[in-house]
């Protein structure tokens, strides 16, 4: 009988969740806010989802390479620590505005 894998991101959810707490202080230039949402992802594989509001300059093309990168650097070794896959969507302060997407606040 083979024993089912459940990842440390999901087995221990609530010290991932102090680690997110005390990375909501940390300035990242161009972000706004972030939340995340642990859900499964398309295949079934445990994952992490990380909603992201930038400011709209940051959204430029031109800028949003270099904000994606900071905010990235901030979660270090997501999956390889935790078991799970990190998945990142940014959205602009106007197209969110517009949207109101709830997953984003």
């Amino acid at each position: 009988m083979s024993m089912a894998y459940l990842a440390k991101g999901v087995a221990q959810a609530s010290d991932l969740v102090k680690r997110f707490n005390r990375l909501s202080h940390v300035v990242i230039p161009g972000v706004e806010k972030w939340n995340y949402t642990f859900e499964d992802d398309w295949s079934g594989d445990p994952a992490i989802f990380f909603w992201v509001i930038v400011n709209d300059e940051a959204s430029k093309p031109q800028n949003l390479r270099q904000v994606r990168a900071a905010f990235m650097a901030q979660i270090i070794d997501l999956p390889g620590e935790w078991g799970l896959i990190p998945y990142f969507n940014f959205r602009s302060r106007s197209e969110q505005a517009k949207l109101k997407d709830e997953v984003y606040e």
